[in-house]
């Protein structure tokens, strides 16, 4: 007979799954000896499924670690993905950086960048060249970043973020069109975003919340 498998069984399967698939590539690089002139990114689009989404439960065992939010969520735990680069030669191995912020809205330029490709003049990029930082160097961001979610965020009430969000330099503010729940987090101190410092800067907030209105 089928035998059922646990939500748990399925995710680590897929994980497994994963990992193996990923090293088939790898392997085959190395084997056809394009390892050195291939730049691999791996990342995910969005934060781990919500448990209470009943045709994809077995995806909502994973974990956002101490982020609060989930897959729909503009929280850190919602938008916060992996991202690892491997590039023999060029990009340091076993290195780590939690200080940059890049997002995939950098990747077009950043490969353009290192592949030697200039954009059109004139085209406004939505992202920004982080090509300095994939190579090895920390630094911070000169963009800032902006998210909107303009449906329904399922589950705990805890990870239902508002409507958009903005987050320059080490701040981020969350809010709805209508400028309600104007939540302002200082991510580094708060990156499980608990302690809402709205009321204590209000030029900040008014100045990011002009920005992401203007950019929604």
């Amino acid at each position: 007979g089928v035998k059922h498998k646990s939500a748990e069984t399925i995710y680590y399967a897929s994980v497994a799954d994963l990992d193996q698939q990923v090293g088939r590539l790898l392997r085959e690089l190395e084997a056809l000896g394009l390892a050195e002139n291939t730049l691999v990114i791996f990342s995910s689009d969005n934060g781990p499924e919500d448990i209470h989404i009943g045709n994809a439960g077995h995806s909502g065992v994973g974990s956002a670690g101490p982020f609060r939010g989930r897959k729909r969520s503009l929280y850190e735990g919602g938008v916060r993905t992996p991202l690892i680069v491997r590039w023999p030669g060029h990009v340091p191995a076993s290195r780590i950086d939690n200080a940059s912020v890049v997002a995939a809205v950098d990747l077009l330029p950043t490969v353009c960048k290192l592949v030697g490709i200039r954009p059109p003049a004139g085209h406004a990029l939505d992202g920004e060249d982080a090509a300095d930082v994939l190579l090895g160097q920390s630094r911070p961001r000169h963009m800032p970043l902006m998210w909107e979610w303009r449906f329904r965020i399922f589950g705990e009430p805890f990870h239902r973020s508002p409507m958009l969000a903005i987050r320059d330099g080490d701040w981020k503010l969350l809010l709805n069109p209508d400028r309600s729940r104007l939540e302002l987090y200082d991510i580094l101190r708060d990156p499980t975003q608990l302690d809402n410092v709205a009321a204590e800067h209000k030029e900040l907030v008014d100045r990011l919340t002009e920005k992401v209105l203007a950019w929604q």
